[in-house]
């Protein structure tokens, strides 16, 4: 096996006090296992949680390889060194840490630095019923603590660097959650330096379309700003009051378009906007200002026009204020 010589870093093997070999990762990689899949075209990146053989902890890992099924070729290696280089200069502890990076013949790992529990969209929508009558449910506190980390995530991706960088890809399967049910963005797949400044459109040449359906803001098709993200984590935070799915096909849309029909008729006193909020909260009733002001704000970040749309900042200053 050969090994990605510009970033493989032996001390970090024991990083979070993980121990593993090469092998304990590749060969517990298999396709039905995928947490999440995503189509870059002429490539494929697919999440796993891989357990370490004789202990309790899992490592999230991402596999990177080509659709034809060809062997690694240098397309696929600069993809995946452009994202080595960008995680590599990113410091944050709501963005996810790269901790390794192994090359076979055939695909390419990149092994994050992360505790796993989960995916946001797994707590939010879990696959077995019987989670939630475990107990196993995220309360208001925890999920406005989610929203607070992600967009404290997002606005050092757009504001606290010399350069912008616009993830393309925010949505509740790229928001990774540690042990302490702390968020952590990943998903870095499309995720581009914005050179020209933090309201200026990524070149069009530069646009994959590939972020997911509820989450991808109207303008993506033809022009791509840090606004994008406004859009996609505005959905996540409809996502996490609401508990909906996001490309959920119902009679007024799915939930941004859903949100913005109706906003207005549920924040009257006499409207049921408690009758939107996620069932399975408990103490909704103690929480539901906070949860109003949080949906207001998904509602202000998904309107059509990127321009009316707030900055991450502000978004983050009204969480701090309005939803504690």
């Amino acid at each position: 096996m050969n090994l990605f010589g510009f970033f493989r870093v032996s001390k970090k093997r024991d990083s979070h006090s993980l121990h593993y070999n090469d092998q304990d990762i590749t060969n517990n990689l298999g396709d039905d296992d995928a947490m999440s899949n995503i189509n870059g075209g002429t490539w494929n990146s697919a999440l796993y949680r891989v357990p370490l053989p004789g202990t309790s902890s899992v490592v999230v890992v991402k596999k990177l390889q080509n659709r034809s099924g060809s062997p690694v070729d240098a397309s696929l290696d600069n993809r995946c060194q452009s994202e080595v280089n960008l995680l590599g200069s990113i410091h944050h502890d709501n963005i996810i840490g790269l901790a390794d990076c192994l090359r076979t013949n055939n695909f390419i790992v990149l092994i994050y630095n992360h505790k796993e529990n989960g995916s946001l969209h797994r707590w939010l929508h879990p696959d077995l019923p019987q989670l939630a009558a475990q107990g196993l449910v995220l309360d208001w506190p925890t999920r406005r603590n989610i929203a607070i980390g992600t967009v404290e995530g997002l606005c050092y991706l757009h504001h606290g660097r010399n350069h912008p960088i616009v993830h393309h890809n925010i949505n509740s399967a790229s928001i990774l959650l540690d042990t302490s049910l702390n968020p952590k963005i990943a998903g870095f797949d499309f995720a581009r330096i914005n050179l020209a400044g933090p309201d200026q459109p990524v070149p069009i040449s530069e646009l994959t379309a590939a972020n997911m359906f509820g989450y991808t803001a109207p303008e993506y098709v033809t022009m791509v700003t840090i606004k994008v993200d406004v859009y996609s984590i505005g959905v996540v935070l409809l996502e996490l009051v609401t508990g909906r799915l996001p490309n959920e096909p119902v009679l007024d849309g799915h939930l941004a378009t859903w949100a913005q029909n109706n906003c207005e008729r549920l924040m009257e006193k006499t409207g049921d906007f408690s009758n939107v909020v996620d069932m399975v909260i408990p103490d909704r009733a103690r929480y539901i200002k906070e949860m109003a002001a949080m949906f207001r704000l998904g509602v202000d970040c998904t309107v059509k026009k990127p321009e009316e749309r707030p900055t991450i900042r502000e978004g983050l200053f009204r969480l701090r204020n309005r939803c504690r």
